[in-house]
């Protein structure tokens, strides 16, 4: 059962206050560290960081509105592999956004990393900017800051200007899921309100209090707003992924300008291959080939296998896609390959009555077997 408590507003606005919460739970001496974004020297941007001084939490900025890394990526990098060994005795703080956390659910069932390490602590996101997007803001306004923060306080499902990143404009999860400590400030007029799974995960010095009655009214209403847009999308996607009138597949058409530069697999948080076999030498092709391939067609895509590269992409990625939007970001040839991968996502995860990211106890589609799966596509179960 969740229990709350308010923290009251500083000058320094939100971040302060989180800073605070941060350091006071570092100072218990129960966490070994804490995986937070820290402000660059300028201010301007974030970088991940494992702290394990809680002074050095006063450089800490998770409410800035730039995601430049999956923070469940960086997770897998300070966690033990595969389940093994006894749980640390001290946890890993690790604050992150909603899409991070459910991130860090699918690595951990794919044995990316080891959920035990981790003290979850979640915060609210009304959506993120790219970086140019942001720099453009806070240049024109240098009130941007306050701005953001209000729009997230109200549940804004718009930025006050710039755009939100497509991935956010459609995301129905701006609360985390059963974190082990959520700071809140959508529905939040002033301060913090955090909900955490037991006394003892929050700060000494605050009391138990309980959940603002507005709050819920102020999600539930940017949900619902994020979930219309969202459907729309999905359903319009859905439409341009069908054949043309040429009979080519919308599919293969979306993926044209891919130039296979891989980069959505290194920002994807689900892509966790040490080797991809699409950098192997099995597609590093000699020039013969790609000769004979255009004799034989009269013309070869250069470079080759570059719709082959998605396609796997979506096979071993959308049951456990959260949504992220990561993938967009890094795209150089501006793909929509969020929208594409939770149209598809949208479909196998509803095969399996599956959520990416939802609990640690849902079983991956995946890795189980179930002799009932698919009967109803004419195969006979005895």
């Amino acid at each position: 059962m969740s229990v709350w408590a308010a923290v009251p507003g500083k000058d320094g606005g939100a971040v302060d206050a989180v800073r605070d919460v941060l350091a006071a739970l570092m100072d218990t001496g129960r966490l070994r560290g804490v995986l937070v974004m820290m402000a660059t020297h300028d201010g301007r941007s974030v970088q991940p960081a494992l702290v394990t001084q809680s002074a050095r939490l006063r450089h800490a900025d998770p409410l800035l509105p730039v995601m430049p890394i999956h923070m469940a990526r960086m997770a897998s990098l300070i966690s033990a592999h595969g389940g093994g060994g006894a749980p640390a005795e001290r946890k890993i703080g690790i604050v992150a956004r909603p899409c991070e956390l459910r991130g860090l659910v699918e690595l951990a069932k794919l044995n990316q990393l080891r959920a035990d390490d981790f003290f979850t602590i979640g915060i609210d996101c009304v959506g993120t900017l790219e970086a140019a997007g942001w720099n453009r803001w806070i240049d024109a306004d240098p009130q941007a800051r306050g701005g953001y923060e209000g729009a997230l306080r109200a549940g804004s499902p718009e930025a006050p200007a710039e755009t939100y990143r497509h991935a956010c404009t459609i995301c129905e999860t701006p609360v985390p899921w059963a974190a082990d400590l959520s700071i809140h400030l959508i529905g939040v007029g002033d301060g913090l309100l955090l909900e955490a799974r037991g006394p003892e995960w929050l700060p000494p010095t605050l009391e138990a209090g309980k959940d603002l009655p507005s709050r819920s009214d102020v999600v539930e209403r940017l949900v619902a707003g994020r979930r219309d847009i969202r459907q729309q999308a999905l359903d319009a996607m859905q439409v341009r992924m069908q054949p043309a009138s040429d009979g080519v597949p919308g599919l293969l058409v979306e993926f044209e300008t891919c130039q296979r530069c891989h980069n959505c697999t290194v920002a994807c948080p689900i892509c966790y291959c040490k080797e991809c076999l699409f950098r192997t030498d099995t597609f590093q092709h000699e020039p013969r080939r790609y000769f004979g391939w255009a004799d034989r067609k009269g013309a070869a895509r250069l470079p080759g296998d570059a719709v082959a590269f998605q396609l796997t992409r979506l096979c071993h990625v959308t049951t456990s896609c959260v949504g992220c939007g990561m993938c967009t970001s890094a795209c150089p040839a501006d793909l929509p390959i969020d929208l594409l991968f939770q149209t598809v996502a949208r479909r196998t995860q509803a095969m399996f009555d599956y959520v990416a990211g939802r609990s640690l106890d849902d079983p991956l589609p995946p890795a189980t077997f179930d002799r009932k799966e698919f009967v109803d596509l004419g195969e006979v179960h005895r």
